[in-house]
């Protein structure tokens, strides 16, 4: 794996956002070296290499999208001009279906124009054009479509990115598609482990499981080991255009978001005031059951290995070896 680290001043940043970021550095590092093992040799590889900088490989670029989240200060020149075109470019990391839902269909609960799966493909669209312009929604050219596919990927394959749920008054879990009435719980964000000071769930599923499967692959190269452990399956393939496919990856994603709830229910909810990143909202605790962490970790490894694999096979698929 390519160690490529963030500067601290970003690392501490990450840490202060409290938002949702997809698997973390860690994750999404790997998801790039493993979707560059796969890349190797091919005239994606090329393409790809046409469009990083000398100093930058797709770990380094999966890392992207989220260091365009800091304070204006951090920011170079084209995270600046990115983030100017795109005000709303935080929402482009993940939908927020009920966990009950079978399926991401466009215009259920949870999805908007604006959400994961829309903007993957835009930026596919623009990857697929003949020329590199910047007449499109986004406002972005090939580079930067590239940083947001590099690094979408991994957060479509973040159960919690797709996956939401929604409690009642009774703090319960109920389907908003079945007309019942629900808090969206923001990606597992409202729900603190152990008590209102505790660490949110979704923060649970991007770094903590990650490092449960580093430290399962002990000396061993983490990525090797995952992808040894979890070795592409014919299912993992898409069908159809590559537009489609996010549309299909979510879905997949979406079966395993129940996993993340089952056995917790919310409880002793809590008012959390305005402040200037939030309206009013209610949080709850939960505590999470014995065998969470074991099934949650295996969960990451086969999501990291997945998502590296498809990263690789969109990337293929745009720029497909000539015959």
């Amino acid at each position: 794996m390519t160690k490529t680290l963030l500067p601290l001043i970003s690392a501490a940043c990450f840490m202060l956002q409290g938002n949702a970021h997809g698997y973390g550095n860690a994750g999404h590092q790997a998801i790039g070296t493993i979707a560059q093992h796969y890349l190797n040799g091919t005239r994606a590889d090329r393409e790809v290499r046409m469009l990083l900088k000398k100093d930058e490989g797709l770990d380094r670029a999966a890392t992207w999208a989220d260091r365009a989240k800091l304070p204006e200060k951090y920011l170079n020149s084209e995270m600046k001009e990115f983030v100017v075109n795109n005000p709303e470019h935080h929402s482009y990391h993940y939908c927020d279906i009920p966990f009950q839902e079978k399926a991401y269909r466009d215009g259920i609960t949870g999805t908007n124009k604006h959400d994961i799966v829309h903007t993957l493909r835009t930026c596919i669209e623009v990857l697929q054009a003949p020329e590199d312009k910047s007449e499109n929604p986004m406002k972005i050219n090939k580079r930067v479509a590239l940083m947001l596919v590099t690094h979408l990927i991994g957060d479509l394959h973040q159960p919690l990115h797709v996956g939401c749920s929604y409690v009642d008054e009774k703090d319960q879990f109920v389907n908003p598609e079945t007309g019942a009435k629900g808090l969206p719980d923001a990606g597992a964000n409202h729900f603190h482990i152990k008590s209102r000071s505790g660490s949110p769930l979704h923060g649970y599923w991007d770094t903590q499981t990650v490092k449960s499967a580093r430290d399962e692959a002990g000396s061993e190269e983490f990525t090797a080991f995952i992808m040894e452990k979890n070795p592409s399956k014919p299912e993992w393939d898409a069908t159809g255009p590559v537009t489609t496919w996010p549309e299909q990856w979510a879905t997949d994603t979406l079966s395993l978001s129940k996993t993340c709830f089952e056995g917790i229910s919310p409880r002793d909810r809590y008012l959390v005031p305005k402040d200037e990143k939030h309206d009013e909202h209610f949080e709850w605790i939960v505590t999470l059951p014995d065998d969470y962490a074991v099934r949650s970790r295996d969960v990451v490894n086969t999501e990291l290995s997945k998502a590296g694999y498809r990263l690789a096979a969109l990337l293929k698929a745009i720029w497909p070896d000539k015959k």
